[in-house]
């Protein structure tokens, strides 16, 4: 279930290619992050509703089953968006790791070619290159369940990581200029909120 709302958070990665990212970012995230919740709980419940949970449950593919259900036609069209979705999830995955790959490159923690940019694209294509073979041996190599599972524990523990960062950045510098400072508890309760879901996961 975790692993359905990653995605939201990896705008802040593409921050330097949006114009406005000070306002544009942070509305884009809750944006994303509303819409997805209201069209996964949709989803849920008019599959509940067609489909008996413990049928759900056990199905190998429960929302073609549902599509079947109520259409009475092949599920051709789910397994299209199905493959849309997972090919869009790939793609997003390459640029987020590409745009990491690249700032840790300009900081020095990483081989300089990967902080490389394209004259003409202004994008950091060595870096989007490498990102792409990687998640592509992955998919290739790991089982899909199995890889978005390690996806989701990595992603929390990231998530852990970002949340405790910015509390000791409230302890030790002041909020920017012109920049909208949340509550010390509001970092707190992310990484506590991640440890449990990641501990619950396991």
């Amino acid at each position: 279930a975790f692993f359905a709302f990653i995605g939201f958070e990896d705008m802040v990665n593409i921050a330097e290619e949006v114009k406005h990212p000070q306002r544009t970012i942070p509305r884009g995230i809750v944006i994303a992050f509303a819409v997805s919740t209201v069209l996964y709980v949709l989803v849920t419940v008019v599959s509940i509703a067609t489909i008996p949970p413990v049928a759900l449950a056990a199905s190998d593919a429960p929302l073609a089953d549902v599509y079947r259900l109520a259409t009475g036609r092949p599920a051709v069209i789910i397994g299209m968006i199905g493959l849309v979705a997972v090919i869009n999830g790939a793609l997003i995955q390459i640029i987020m790791a590409s745009r990491i790959f690249y700032g840790m490159s300009r900081n020095g923690w990483l081989p300089e070619f990967l902080g490389k940019v394209n004259p003409r694209t202004r994008t950091p294509v060595r870096a989007t290159l490498v990102a792409g073979i990687l998640t592509l041996i992955l998919a290739l190599t790991l089982p899909l369940l199995s890889l978005a599972k390690i996806t989701s524990a990595m992603v929390l523990v990231v998530f852990v990581m970002i949340n405790l960062s910015l509390v000791r950045i409230k302890r030790l510098e002041p909020a920017p200029a012109g920049v909208r400072s949340l509550p010390m508890a509001i970092p707190l309760i992310g990484a506590l909120a991640s440890i449990f879901i990641l501990l619950a996961s396991i």
